[in-house]
């Protein structure tokens, strides 16, 4: 079993059901669940998502109202365990970048 740290816009894409991209997101998550792993959330992942849940449709976001958006959060905080940041996360980050040699924005969504 595998932990996954998946990108905010994973979780974007899996609760706007609007978005052409959200049974993929929806599929991967669940495919991942299927085989027993665990996806996690951290505070950035939940910031992130408030952004641009709460932003604007004309500004590139959602456009969704506050209590939308908190409740959404809520959900996913009820379905998926929020990880403590702390300074071995980018210890463990850095092993990984580097052990695999990972580039480019590919370094910014790996997960261990």
């Amino acid at each position: 079993m595998a932990a996954y740290l998946v990108d905010t816009n994973i979780w974007l894409r899996a609760v706007q059901r609007e978005s052409p991209h959200h049974a993929l997101a929806v599929n991967a998550l669940a495919a991942l669940l299927t085989r027993g792993e665990v996806i996690g959330l951290v505070a950035q992942n939940l910031i992130e998502f408030w952004s641009v849940a709460s932003r604007p449709s004309a500004a590139n976001g959602l456009g969704w109202p506050v209590a939308t958006v908190l409740q959404e959060i809520d959900r996913l905080l009820t379905q998926f365990p929020l990880l403590e940041e702390t300074p071995a996360l980018f210890t463990h980050w850095r092993h990984l970048v580097t052990t695999h040699q990972i580039i480019g924005r590919r370094a910014s969504t790996t997960h261990g």
